[in-house]
């Protein structure tokens, strides 16, 4: 069984945290032009949409030889945009514009620069391995420290957001959680039409384990500045 897939880098020019964060370098590369070499070495993506409104994230792509179209609506680059609207978007317009219909779409975002086409490429094995039961992906990772620890404020108080936190006492004994590392997602096609303002995980929704020395994800200067003392990291 062969699978259409949509591969789907979003790279919109503003940005909340940091300006003009898909533009930061490493290795004297953009994030988003590490992102975009990574996706073009996959052999199991079948078209890459570079998603942007910036016409410099445009020239970065057409220099990697990847046809940008077409900008991004105004009404799905802003800060509160909701990332499943935008890749139904995409999905929409590239369905139209090659006249065909793809199985499912893959998300990488450029803030997590240590994913390599080795990641992409076993995420989407597994996925494919279990398509016959699964939705979607996602990537996940460690959390810092256990969730039983999370603390609530209550008036100039803190209390424990957790009901019997104050037994559990050493890490050890704590459960085993992790969260999303937001280096990859994959959703078939009709779930993304379903999703609208909602978010994964669903019911049906595979994990793929990476380390959190990969899972670097960039959204303030911090973050940059330990990606840059990994750079190591990439080829």
């Amino acid at each position: 069984m062969k699978l259409k897939i949509l591969g789907v880098v979003p790279a919109r020019k503003g940005s909340k945290g940091i300006k003009d964060k898909n533009l930061l370098k490493i290795k004297n590369k953009s994030l988003v032009e590490i992102a975009i070499r990574e996706a073009k070495k996959s052999k199991l993506i079948k078209d890459i949409s570079i998603s942007t409104d910036s016409f410099k994230i445009v020239k970065i792509a057409k220099k990697l030889k990847i046809s940008v179209p077409s900008l991004r609506p105004a009404n799905l680059s802003g800060d509160k945009t909701n990332i499943f609207k935008v890749l139904n978007y995409e999905l929409n317009y590239w369905e139209k514009k090659n006249n065909t219909k793809y199985d499912a779409v893959i998300l990488l975002q450029p803030t997590t620069p240590f994913r390599t086409k080795l990641i992409i490429d076993n995420s989407i094995k597994y996925f494919k391995k279990n398509y016959h039961i699964a939705d979607s992906l996602i990537t996940i990772t460690d959390i810092d420290y256990p969730v039983e620890w999370t603390l609530k404020k209550e008036k100039i108080f803190v209390r424990n957001f957790f009901k019997n936190a104050n037994s559990i006492v050493r890490r050890q004994n704590s459960k085993k959680l992790f969260k999303p590392n937001g280096m990859i997602y994959i959703v078939k096609r009709n779930l993304l039409k379903r999703l609208k303002n909602k978010i994964l995980p669903t019911k049906k929704t595979l994990f793929f384990y990476i380390p959190k020395s990969l899972s670097i994800n960039i959204d303030t200067i911090k973050d940059y500045l330990l990606a840059r003392i990994d750079e190591k990291r990439l080829n």
